[in-house]
């Protein structure tokens, strides 16, 4: 007999929060599944049934939040989304909607994994067609990189500039350095 598929949503979910509550407390990969499980209320055998490890748990909740930005940027729709300033405005508002697990996803231990997918699954989505050199792809990673390092950072700091204040220099960024680099004739 199968569980009913809010149970299992549930039970997920509290594997999942547990292992984020660790995370507030302890390097990522030194956090164990008996350590999740026990905060959850859940034995190894149930952890198994929804990850391979630890590793698989964090790719689950890196693939929850890219989803939620690719569900945001589809209702605001992709045609040129950065141009029009939307791109980095639903990125940020994702951002801050996922506060509490994007200082772990943004870990110095998991960031470039975490980058590596975000702009695997959204910026190559959006802008695929427009890295066909080895120049281009370059340019593209340390603009997309540096933005979405500079919005975490941003996001976890005491001091933290103002979404518009940010979202204003990415603008800047984009129109005087980004823009005209991707069309230039390579």
């Amino acid at each position: 007999m199968k569980k009913q598929p809010e149970i299992t949503d549930a039970t997920r979910e509290a594997l999942v929060n547990a292992f984020f509550q660790l995370a507030g407390k302890k390097d990522i990969n030194r956090i164990t599944i008996r350590e999740i499980t026990a905060l959850a209320g859940y034995n190894r055998t149930t952890f198994y049934r929804y990850f391979e490890d630890v590793y698989a748990l964090v790719e689950y909740a890196e693939d929850e939040f890219l989803q939620s930005v690719r569900r945001a940027l589809e209702s605001h729709g992709t045609e040129g989304p950065v141009s029009e300033g939307k791109f980095f405005e639903v990125v940020i508002n994702c951002f801050h909607e996922n506060r509490d697990r994007i200082s772990t996803l943004m870990s110095e231990q998991n960031r470039s994994h975490f980058l590596r997918r975000i702009e695997e699954n959204i910026t190559n989505r959006l802008y695929g067609a427009h890295n066909n050199t080895p120049k281009k792809r370059i340019i593209t990673d340390i603009y997309f990189y540096g933005i979405f390092h500079a919005i975490s950072i941003n996001l976890q700091s005491k001091d933290a500039l103002s979404d518009e204040d940010l979202l204003d220099i990415i603008q800047t960024l984009f129109n005087s350095w980004y823009l005209p680099e991707m069309t230039k004739n390579v």
